[in-house]
This record gives structure tokens, C-alpha cells and sequence, in this order.
């Protein structure tokens, strides 16, 4: 590979993690707007739009032949079944928890999936062991997490228990999606079929837990303008982020997506914090923030090595190769 590509492919894992990092802040931003300020607190309305319009997104994209069409099979549908599953159960329950919780606190608890990622990436993926550095950040991030958490003041354990299982989730969820990317599919292909499978999980949820039924018939908001924008601004960002992590998950790692999703809940929190203001001022808190940041940068800095040096190698063994 030329030096061209190689700044290319580099060009396109820094791009996949940025847009990935961005639409993260935004619409747990967006979503908390709407569940707090709105009161739509309905999950299955404001996954099931999502869903739906992202298998219409793919469908026409490919007819248009902007993207290489995605054609049905059976048996992709059932290998990606798990991935579908993994994620429906991941977005319910983060809509569950953040409803609960304040913005800064709800970032703190997703801080701990690199470190699941980290165990999922050894144990699933049969990856080699993280170095001393990298293990060093994620346990950085990690810490930040407990502090923040210590610095709560009302604890919900029903709300919390929803935000653990949904840092299960999400750790699981990008170790599928690392592994079937590296072996045969591709991200749109990915995308969609998790979109499919998720529809049908998010419809079942709201069946058989009431949650679509009752509040199909009951919902007792004001219904304004307003509503109806921030409504549509969440289910479109949340399709742009549902495709952005798996891209940034396929081009990089699931690990890296999970520090990139680290990195931004510090700048999520701060920003959560002063836009909602329902946040402790117990020193534990910004004590955590602290961490996190450092995690992360450590994390940035420590990868970008690891960067370097693989490049060096590769083209070190080219060289000697050419001059044999």
C-alpha cells in the first residue's frame, strides 16, 4: 500500500471516530431535551421511527445506486440476528436510564464499556492482551466512572441497574460488530439488518410491556411545534449515530469506539451539566471529569504510537523485501 492510501485510511478512521464522538454528545443532548423538558418519555415511539426510517434510507440509497444495494438473505438475517438483538436491548434500556438520570451521571456510567470492551475483545475476538498504557487509561476511565457515581446524591437502583445492562449492551454490541466486520460485512450491510431485527424487538418490547399500547391511546403531553421538531431532530441524528458506530466500529476497533465514547461523555457532561444544571457539586464529580479526560488522552496518545510503529514495520519489511 503507497503512503497515499495509507494517509487515506487514516484519514477516514479519524473522520468515522469524530463524526461518531459528535453525534454522541448531540443526541444524548437531544434526547434528554425531550424526555425532560418535553416529557416524551415513550421509548418505543422514539425508536421504532428510527428503525423504519433507516430501512427506507438503505432501500432507496441502493435503488439509486448511491450505494451498493443490500439484497435480503436469510441466512446474513439470522448470522446478524444476535447483533439486532444485542442492540434493541442496548437502546431500550439507555432510554430507561437516561430518563432517570442527569446528563453528566448518565455519561459517567457509560464510561465503564471500555473496560467491558477490553475483556469481551480477549475473551470473544481472541485478541491479544491490552498493553500496561492502555490498561492504565481504561482504568482511569473506569475510576472516573465510580467517583461520579459515588458523588450522586439520590440513588435509583431500578435506573441504575437499567444503565449497567445497557453498558453490558453496548460493550457486546461493538465486539459483534468488530467481528463480523472483519470477516464478511460490510457497514451499511450491518446497519441495516440491525435496523431490521431491531424493529421487530422494539415492537415487541412496547407489546408485551404496555409501552406502545397505553401510551398509543394515553399520551398526556401538550403537543406544539416545538415538540414536534426536537422529535424530529432526535430520530434523525439517532440515525446518523446508529450508522456512525458501526462505521467507526468496522474502521477502527470496538474498544477505540468505546474510549471515543468515553472521551466525549467528559465534554457531554460539562455541557450536560450546564444546560440542565442537575448535577451534585460534591468534589467527586469534577475529580472524575479529571480522570476521564486524562484516560483518554492517554488513550489517544498511546494508539497513535501504536499507529506509527505498525506503519514502520510494515514499510521497514517492504524495503527489505524489494531490496532482496
Amino acid at each position: 500500500m503507497s503512503p497515499i492510501d495509507s494517509s487515506s485510511i487514516s484519514r477516514v478512521q479519524l473522520f468515522s471516530a469524530l463524526l461518531y464522538g459528535t453525534l454522541s454528545v448531540v443526541m444524548v443532548l437531544i434526547n434528554k431535551l425531550l424526555m425532560d423538558s418535553f416529557q416524551f418519555t415513550f421509548s418505543s415511539f422514539i425508536l421504532l421511527p428510527q428503525f423504519i426510517l433507516s430501512l427506507i434510507i438503505v432501500e432507496s440509497l441502493g435503488r439509486c445506486r448511491w450505494i451498493k444495494p443490500v439484497e435480503f438473505s436469510t441466512t446474513t438475517f439470522w448470522r446478524l440476528f444476535p447483533v439486532g438483538c444485542v442492540y434493541c436491548l442496548h437502546g431500550i434500556t439507555s432510554l430507561v436510564a437516561l430518563s432517570g438520570m442527569n446528563v453528566p451521571l448518565y455519561a459517567a456510567l457509560k464510561r465503564c464499556s471500555p473496560l467491558v470492551n477490553l475483556v469481551l475483545g480477549v475473551l470473544v475476538l481472541r485478541k491479544a492482551p491490552p498493553s500496561k498504557g492502555i490498561l492504565v487509561s481504561v482504568m482511569l476511565i473506569t475510576g472516573g466512572c465510580v467517583l461520579a457515581v459515588f458523588a450522586d446524591i439520590v440513588m435509583d437502583y431500578k435506573v441504575y441497574f437499567y444503565g449497567v445492562f445497557s453498558v453490558l449492551c453496548q460493550g457486546l454490541y461493538l465486539t459483534l460488530i468488530q467481528r463480523e466486520s472483519e470477516e464478511t460485512f460490510s457497514s451499511i450491510e450491518i446497519f441495516y439488518y440491525n435496523a431490521m431485527v431491531s424493529l421487530f424487538g422494539t415492537l415487541l418490547y412496547g407489546v408485551f410491556t404496555d409501552d406502545l399500547i397505553s401510551h398509543l391511546f394515553n399520551m398526556d403531553i401538550p403537543f406544539s411545534m416545538e415538540l414536534w421538531i426536537v422529535f424530529a431532530m432526535t430520530i434523525a441524528i439517532s440515525i446518523l449515530f446508529n450508522f456512525s458506530i458501526i462505521w467507526c466500529t468496522a474502521e477502527n476497533s470496538a474498544l477505540t469506539t468505546s474510549i471515543v465514547g468515553s472521551f466525549k461523555q467528559g465534554i457531554q457532561s460539562i455541557v450536560g451539566a450546564i444546560w440542565f444544571g442537575d448535577v451534585s457539586s460534591n468534589p467527586l464529580f469534577f475529580i472524575g471529569i479529571v480522570m476521564n479526560f486524562f484516560g483518554g488522552f492517554l488513550y489517544s496518545y498511546l494508539k497513535a504510537l501504536e499507529a506509527k510503529l505498525k506503519r514502520e514495520l510494515k514499510h521497514g519489511g517492504r524495503c527489505s523485501q524489494q531490496s532482496v
